[in-house]
C-alpha cells in the first residue's frame, strides 16, 4: 500500500510584486504553470495561497515525492523562510483533481483575518486552528486560473403529488366515463328486453 502524507508549508517571496496579469501575480502565474506540470508527472497534489507576500501552500501524494519536492523547494530562490506547519499521514488524497489549486486574496480571506484580529496576511503568526480554518476556507474557494467545469444534465423532474392524490392518466378520464356508462346502459336495456319476452312467452 502506498504511504501518502500532507504537508502545509509557509514561506515569504523574495520577488517585488509586480500587477497582476489575468488576477495572478506574473511570478506567481510562473511558479502555477511548472507546479501543475510537475505535480501531474510526480502525482502529487495541491493547492496555493499567495497574499501579502507570504505563500501559504498544501502539498499531498506519496510520502517520497513530496519529500522530494520539498528539498527542491528548499532550494527556490522565489521565497525564503520556509516553514512547515502540518505534516502527516493520509489514507487518501483530499484534492485528487488539483495538480495545483491557486486561490488568489478576496473578501473571504480579508474577513477570516479580521475575525482573528490580522490587517494582513501573515501565516507566521497563525495558531494550529486558524491553518486548519484556512485550509478550510481554501477548499471552498473556486480557482479563477481553472475554466469552470460544466456540470452533468439534471435528470427529468418528477412531479410530485399530494398524499390522497392518484397520477391522471394519458387519456382524457371523461371519454373513458362516458364510454364505459354508455356500454353499461345497453347492458342494462338487452335484459330488460329479455325478461320483458320471457315473461310474455310464458304467458301463452
Amino acid at each position: 500500500m502506498t504511504d501518502l502524507i500532507r504537508i502545509v508549508y509557509i514561506s515569504r517571496a523574495t520577488f517585488a510584486t509586480s500587477n497582476p496579469a489575468d488576477g495572478v501575480e506574473p511570478t506567481v502565474s510562473r511558479i502555477l504553470s511548472t507546479s501543475r506540470t510537475n505535480n501531474r508527472k510526480h502525482g502529487l497534489v495541491g493547492m496555493l495561497y499567495y497574499g501579502d507576500g507570504c505563500f501559504f501552500q498544501c502539498l499531498e501524494g506519496e510520502t517520497s515525492k513530496v519529500q522530494t519536492l520539498y528539498k527542491t523547494l528548499l532550494k527556490d530562490s522565489r521565497h525564503k523562510d520556509l516553514k512547515i506547519l502540518a505534516s502527516e499521514p493520509i489514507k487518501r488524497l483530499s484534492f485528487p483533481d488539483w495538480s495545483m489549486k491557486y486561490v488568489p486574496v478576496d473578501q473571504h480571506m480579508r474577513k477570516l483575518l479580521e475575525e482573528h484580529g490580522f490587517e494582513q496576511f501573515d501565516p507566521y503568526r497563525f495558531d494550529h486552528h486558524l491553518v486548519e480554518r484556512v485550509m478550510q476556507l481554501l477548499q471552498g474557494v473556486p480557482d479563477p486560473t481553472i475554466p469552470p467545469v460544466e456540470g452533468r444534465a439534471s435528470p427529468p423532474a418528477r412531479t410530485l403529488l399530494a398524499p390522497g392524490l392518484a397520477a391522471q392518466p394519458d387519456s382524457p378520464p371523461s371519454a373513458n366515463g362516458s364510454a364505459k356508462l354508455s356500454l353499461a346502459i345497453s347492458i342494462a336495456a338487452l335484459v330488460i328486453s329479455v325478461i320483458t319476452l320471457l315473461l310474455v312467452l310464458s304467458r301463452l
